[in-house]
């Protein structure tokens, strides 16, 4: 599971009039990542103590935790995430969430497609496992 936090090292830029946590670090990711498109952008919500149902689907996704917390399960691997936190999950493999019963999770999303496959999640079976 790859999981990065804000918690992080600033880099000046723009002549130091902002910085930058680059959380994945420029071009790190072409190999992975090439020939695709922004396939979609927002913000979604998990009700306090809810599931997202565990699904797959054809597209790097990117999470960014914007408000609360829970355990994200990528696959056979499961961790807490946080706010500040960001999750990346690789095409076609199964994740789902839970989150903590004490607060409303909230995440920026973005996902990058391939042409002609599109971004329509696959529901799966996935046994939860105990995070590490």
């Amino acid at each position: 599971m790859n999981i990065w936090s804000v918690d992080m090292q600033s880099v000046p830029e723009h002549r130091g009039t902002a910085t930058t946590k680059y959380m994945i670090p420029k071009e790190s990711l072409e190999h992975e990542t090439g020939g695709t498109y922004l396939g979609l952008a927002g913000v979604f919500e998990v009700s306090e103590g809810a599931t997202l149902a565990a699904h797959r689907h054809p597209t790097h996704e990117y999470w960014f935790v914007l408000q609360g917390s829970g355990v994200m399960q990528v696959g056979d691997e499961a961790r807490h995430i946080k706010v500040g936190d960001l999750i990346y999950t690789t095409p076609n493999t199964p994740h789902m969430f839970t989150a903590d019963p004490t607060d409303v999770f909230r995440a920026f999303v973005f996902a990058q497609s391939y042409p002609g496959r599109g971004s329509a999640h696959i529901d799966v079976e996935l046994t939860p496992v105990t995070p590490i």
